[in-house]
């Protein structure tokens, strides 16, 4: 068996930034960047004793380069930094699932914890087929288009939730309560750990029951953008995007695959 865990830092256990600052840019991202790294090797235990032959470890925030990458497993492969041509580079169909660890809910999701959907700066919201989706359905629909599953999310409560409302077959770990962008009530961060592992292993016992998420197709895209200088700039490297609206970009895609944030 193999996995790819693909890790963001917004949704660990007891991490929440700091009013009017991105996580990247707040007193919390250190310990955001060690917590996701516990987080992740509880993950990765997991799946080695359940029987997988490979893990690769995908870091997604920001440049790509967060994880106290030497305190990681020594059994793991690591995908790291900026510039691939779509989410979950090196992805294939010889794949057993993916994992989602520090994933956040979408932007606008009322008193999540740092919700926002690939750049809080840039994107107000996107939606796919007409319905407004974040990086949680997103990246597993990327996943879905080489027939892999997404089994496991860890996330604050709103959005597991979210992760459930797309595809109700995963497992997922609530590591904090969302009480607004900046505040929460969270579970001790070895709690987490531990849920994690123990409900990671139940993923892969129910292997089975997990389903490739996807879009319909052809896939219809618009991006809302928070200011129209952003829409300018995408609109010159986005080859093949239209403006539909005064700060909207949208798109049809053949398939997911050819999706890049």
């Amino acid at each position: 068996m193999k996995f790819m865990i693909a890790v963001d830092c917004e949704g660990s256990a007891c991490v929440v930034g700091e009013p009017g600052r991105t996580l990247s840019n707040s007193c919390n991202m250190q310990f955001a960047r060690e917590q996701a790294t516990r987080e992740t090797n509880a993950a990765a235990r997991a799946l080695f004793d359940a029987g997988a032959e490979q893990v690769v470890i995908w870091d997604n925030h920001g440049d790509g380069t967060n994880l106290i990458f030497d305190q990681l497993d020594q059994r793991c492969k690591v995908l790291l930094g900026t510039g691939f041509s779509r989410r979950f580079p090196e992805l294939d169909e010889t794949y057993t699932g993916v994992l989602m660890i520090g994933y956040h809910a979408m932007a606008g999701t009322t008193n999540a914890v740092l919700a926002h959907t690939y750049s809080s700066k840039v994107y107000h919201a996107i939606h796919v087929n007409g319905l407004e989706v974040g990086e949680i359905a997103l990246d597993a629909s990327v996943a879905g288009e080489l027939g892999v599953p997404l089994i496991f999310v860890a996330s604050d409560d709103k959005g597991c939730a979210e992760a459930l409302s797309f595809t109700p077959w995963i497992k997922t770990v609530a590591t904090k309560q969302g009480f607004g962008r900046n505040c929460a009530y969270s579970k001790h961060p070895t709690v987490v750990e531990t849920e994690i592992y123990q409900t990671v292993r139940q993923a892969v016992d129910r292997l089975e029951e997990m389903k490739p998420f996807l879009f319909a197709h052809p896939v219809q895209i618009e991006i809302y953008f928070k200011k129209y200088i952003h829409l300018i700039k995408a609109r010159f490297r986005r080859q093949g995007w239209r403006i539909t609206g005064q700060k909207t970009l949208s798109t049809t895609l053949a398939d997911m695959r050819q999706w890049k944030c």
